[in-house]
């Protein structure tokens, strides 16, 4: 029985989805090993690791650790893991204890790389310490170019899609929107240069008010300053904001919507929008403005790609609205390609891969 250690510098009690990827892969990692697995966080924990599971959905056993100096835990630890698992560049030193002192396999699971201009190096350096890759997007791979060294794209996501058969609470009576409200919900932070959630605010002007934008999930500074956006605008009646919620009552924000929106303004290899896998899951027409990585996920045959302006998303919305038939068939398409990014997928290619390295 190979036992695999995950190691992380990530406030696990956070609703951020790199916290929740985390968690749900060491919860593969149990399932697939036939016993709980191991999490290690350097990281400030502000709340108890059951609220912690509880928030994110996690059922099966993992054992939670935490350790202020994940080196000194490595050394004095070494007989409880086999594998050391990391995301994190910056356990560069961890990554290297645990290979070249203590004899361990080291996997590495890359997520970015030049969008890192100061840190580029750690993840090329980390990248050659780890005996092992797993690459979230192609492009990722085609740019470190890891050869002869074991390695395999799977998808940072490990949706559920038994989450996501309920019926929702309905956000109509929630919020007392007339019956005819046109929902559009976009999921997330604003996060600088990768998404503009104020074009979406923008874009209201150019829809009639029967539509209804409902944010979740952005910073308190980023809510003040698309609120005051809104006023300026006219539309702040029309624009709904909600904080950010566990993640595993998501899935009920995103089957209330009528339409998805992802307002992706720039991107790199791995830069690839972990929402989307929850989108394509809830089986509703997507909006989404797209950079390359995206396109592992998303097409014209399970979206609506634009461009990412405020007219652009506009006019993607009346479309949509207009012709029933396409949201339809978007959903349809997108309910049918969320199969290939559950967490058993996940589960059985990480099972494959950690069998042979």
């Amino acid at each position: 029985m190979i036992r695999i250690l995950y190691a992380t510098r990530v406030n696990l009690c956070l609703r951020r989805a790199h916290a929740h990827n985390i968690l749900k892969t060491v919860e593969l990692f149990g399932q697939s090993r036939g016993r709980g697995a191991m999490v290690v966080s350097s990281g400030k924990q502000s709340c108890a690791f059951e609220e912690i599971m509880s928030r994110h959905g996690v059922r099966s056993p993992i054992r939670f650790l935490r350790t202020r100096f994940l080196w000194w835990f490595l050394l004095h630890h070494r007989a409880s893991f086999d594998v050391l698992y990391a995301r994190d560049p910056r356990l560069l030193v961890a990554m290297a204890i645990a290979r070249f002192f203590l004899s361990k396999k080291v996997i590495f699971e890359i997520h970015g790389s030049r969008e890192w201009p100061f840190l580029h190096w750690l993840w090329v350096l980390a990248f050659h310490v780890a005996h092992a890759h797993i690459f979230i997007t192609r492009m990722l791979r085609d740019e470190y170019r890891p050869r002869k060294k074991p390695h395999m794209i799977i998808p940072c996501a490990g949706i559920d899609l038994t989450a996501f058969g309920a019926l929702p609470a309905s956000l109509r009576s929630t919020y007392h929107l007339a019956a005819d409200a046109f929902i559009l919900l976009y999921l997330g932070g604003s996060q600088g240069i990768y998404y503009d959630a104020g074009l979406l605010v923008d874009m209201m002007p150019y829809l009639s008010g029967k539509f209804i934008l409902f944010l979740i999930g952005l910073k308190d500074q980023e809510t003040e300053q698309l609120k005051r956006r809104a006023e300026i605008l006219g539309v702040n009646n029309r624009v709904i904001f909600i904080e950010r919620v566990n993640p595993r009552e998501i899935p009920a924000y995103l089957l209330a919507a009528d339409i998805l929106l992802n307002p992706k303004i720039k991107g790199y290899a791995g830069s690839i929008s972990s929402k989307l896998y929850e989108y394509l899951a809830a089986g509703k027409p997507i909006a989404a403005s797209v950079v390359p990585a995206d396109r592992e996920v998303i097409s014209g045959q399970n979206a609506v790609m634009v461009e990412p302006t405020a007219e652009a998303f506009a006019r993607a919305v009346k479309r949509l609205y207009k012709n029933p038939e396409e949201r339809e068939r978007l959903g349809r398409k997108a309910k049918e390609d969320a199969k290939k990014y559950t967490g058993e997928e996940r589960k059985k290619k990480l099972e494959e891969f950690i069998k042979n390295i």
